[in-house]
């Protein structure tokens, strides 16, 4: 054979190969250019040159599963199918996959690719999210509830979503604290919180009675946070009791020196804030403070500065107080003023916790005094459990209403008559 016939007969051979690989070469080139120009066109265009790439079939899913212009589950179905025939372990396509079946109604298909997202990646919050709904739905209890406290376990921040949506449905409330919540302090704090936020008393309750009887540390915060609760809703007996536990321990070392039914009337304990002590009030042109140098009683008072920026209309201290219908009390504080500016100062005021019929107040101290005792008495009505005690300022009306000076407050009682 010639050699020029040699060279053409290798060339016919030789150059098919070549084109041949390098249409191989290009075919993912061609098939990422086409992806990244995006759209269902850029995508459709993607898989039409690289068929087996399971990347794009997913993405294609994904694409006609979340089209803001109008969703088609039964292509999203067929893409998803494609991609995870090759490549079948793709968990988030399995869990996209359920969630397209679950929409579609195909509730056995959906159960199955969930059940493969879930073996496939047990660690994801998004997947035992999904089961926990998917079970919810089904009325599969006990499934839904154990992947719900996978998630919260999984991810903390979220787990009040869990709560949501658990309380959507009537669950005993023992039910939930055995099965849905982690056996954690920190996991039955962040419950307790959320119980409180939404008013469920008697959850609350169990909550806090498996706590205390597990014997965990409750910080002061969380302590005086349930208490208010408890007042909230009117359980003053319980908040009482609890209430008493908790100071008998937090102040073991000290009594209070007069017989009154008012908690730290002299100030000499730090306000908590909370529970059946003192509630302060702060607001733009006033300062509150403990003061050491001024007192008439123990060792120090309460104090007020005002800056003469402001006309306030402000509670600087009040306390809710445990009463009996019907009795007769004396309730007495002294006010020490100086230079007090307007005729809006301080003054004391009773009035009914969540019931009406009682509000009085004392006298309004302006200018500068020497102690000044102030006595308010009253009666309490039929309905009344519970009083508020306040130090107040009223905002004025007048044209000179920006108050100016300083006060304090020290020995206040309440004693029955």
């Amino acid at each position: 054979m010639k050699i020029n016939e040699r060279r053409v007969l290798l060339l016919s051979i030789i150059f098919p190969l070549y084109l041949l690989s390098l249409w191989l070469v290009s075919m993912p080139f061609l098939g990422k250019l086409s992806f990244d120009k995006m759209g269902e066109k850029g995508f459709l265009s993607a898989v039409s040159h690289e068929k087996r790439n399971a990347t794009y079939h997913y993405v294609l899913g994904r694409f006609y599963q979340y089209n803001s212009e109008g969703t088609d589950l039964t292509k999203a179905i067929k893409y998803y199918e494609e991609s995870i025939r090759l490549s079948p372990l793709q968990g988030g396509c399995w869990l996209d996959l359920a969630k397209v079946y679950r929409a579609a109604g195909m509730t056995e298909n959906a159960g199955n690719a969930l059940e493969r997202a879930v073996r496939l990646i047990p660690k994801s919050p998004a997947v035992m999210w999904e089961a926990g709904v998917f079970y919810l739905i089904n009325g599969d209890i006990d499934r839904s509830v154990r992947s719900l406290r996978n998630f919260i376990l999984l991810n903390p921040e979220r787990q009040v979503d869990a709560y949501d949506l658990v309380w959507k449905i009537p669950l005993d409330s023992q039910y939930v604290l055995e099965n849905l919540i982690p056996d954690s302090y920190p996991y039955y704090k962040r419950y307790l919180l959320y119980l409180i936020s939404t008013n469920r008393i008697e959850e609350a309750k169990d909550l806090w009675n498996k706590i205390k009887g597990l014997g965990l540390s409750v910080e002061d915060e969380l302590f005086l946070r349930y208490i208010d609760f408890l007042i909230s809703r009117h359980l003053y007996e319980d908040a009482g009791s609890m209430w008493k536990d908790f100071i008998d321990k937090k102040f073991k070392e000290k009594k209070e020196n007069q017989p009154s039914l008012l908690w730290n009337g002299s100030f000499e304990y730090d306000i908590l804030n909370g529970g059946f002590d003192w509630k302060i009030s702060e607001t733009k042109g006033a300062d509150v403070f403990l003061d050491w140098s001024m007192h008439i009683f123990g060792d120090r008072s309460l104090g007020v500065t005002f800056d003469g920026t402001q006309n306030p209309d402000i509670t600087i201290a009040s306390q809710v107080v445990r009463v009996a219908p019907q009795a007769k009390y004396l309730l007495r504080g002294n006010i020490r003023t100086h230079s007090l500016t307007t005729t809006n100062g301080l003054f004391f005021s009773v009035e009914g916790h969540d019931c009406m019929g009682l509000y009085k107040k004392s006298d309004v101290i302006t200018g500068t005094n020497f102690w000044r005792e102030i006595n308010i008495e009253f009666e309490v009505p039929p309905e009344c459990s519970a009083i508020s005690i306040k130090v107040r300022r009223e905002r004025s009306s007048k044209l000179d209403n920006k108050i100016s000076g300083s006060a304090w407050i020290d020995g206040i009682s309440l004693t029955q008559r």
